[in-house]
């Protein structure tokens, strides 16, 4: 039975900037993605009002679109961006993985209980022809991730296609069976739902951190604490930035049902 160690950094699109927050699950080898996304919001503090997917990556594909990005010029790459747009409606073209396991309908629930996820239109634009994909709801860990061809890929779980939270996922060892899921270790506070991605939550962190915190920086933590979907009425004062609630997300995790 896999002990399976998450680590997540959340990061935008360009992949700039990674939040300093990271949890470590005990998992059931049965339970499904989809178990697998649940448990994976809870842990993280998000709100499961967007969509997600999970992507298993080819090393080769990654290392020959970072060589590609490296050498164009910030000219070139404005140019690719709005001839792509320009022709297919997305700024650059899908990347293409070993393995992507979507929600069941990428354009329906966007989590589970939530209703429709608001950034559901830019599933299609995720999509690569040669890339497999399969329902999260109807694969199983041990079925991937016990499979020596995706063995030491880069894992990665992918929530809210707007923000573009993205989280690096290792094995860290196996261990006994388990009938559910456990949080054992983490640190950081969960990021804010909608806040804007990485620039956005360092902006939030600041507003914390300023002496005197101008208009703006009030308007901020009063939404944090006030109207986020994931919201914090305690806000990130004093160090809050680093603290994280190891018994509140296992209290949730333990009434987490997972499938037979």
């Amino acid at each position: 039975m896999p002990y399976w160690g998450m680590h997540h950094k959340g990061r935008w699109m360009q992949r700039k900037g990674r939040p300093d927050v990271f949890r470590t699950l005990s998992c059931p080898a049965n339970a499904t993605f989809e178990n697998f996304h649940e448990a994976l919001q809870i842990a993280f503090g998000w709100a499961s009002t967007h969509t997600f997917d999970f992507k298993i990556k080819e090393p080769a594909e990654e290392a020959r679109v970072a060589a590609e990005e490296q050498n164009d010029s910030q000219q070139d790459s404005i140019a690719k961006m709005l001839r792509h747009l320009r022709e297919h409606g997305t700024p650059s073209p899908p990347t293409r993985y070993l393995l992507r396991i979507i929600e069941d309908d990428p354009h329906g629930p966007g989590g589970f209980g939530s209703g429709k996820g608001v950034d559901f239109m830019h599933n299609k634009a995720r999509q690569h022809p040669q890339t497999p994909e399969k329902l999260a709801s109807k694969v199983r860990l041990f079925e991937v991730l016990d499979k020596q061809r995706f063995q030491g890929k880069p894992f990665e779980y992918e929530y809210d296609f707007g923000d573009c939270w993205t989280h690096d996922i290792a094995l860290v060892r196996r261990d006994e069976a388990t009938a559910n899921f456990k949080c054992i270790d983490g640190a950081g506070h969960y990021v804010a739902e909608d806040v804007g991605s990485t620039r956005g939550w360092e902006r939030l962190k600041a507003a914390y951190a300023a002496r005197e915190p101008n208009e703006e920086q009030r308007n901020k933590m009063r939404w944090f604490e006030k109207q986020a979907s994931n919201r914090d009425e305690r806000g990130l004062g004093n160090g809050r930035e680093r603290s994280w609630a190891k018994d509140e997300i296992n209290h949730s995790l333990g009434a987490l049902a997972v499938c037979d």
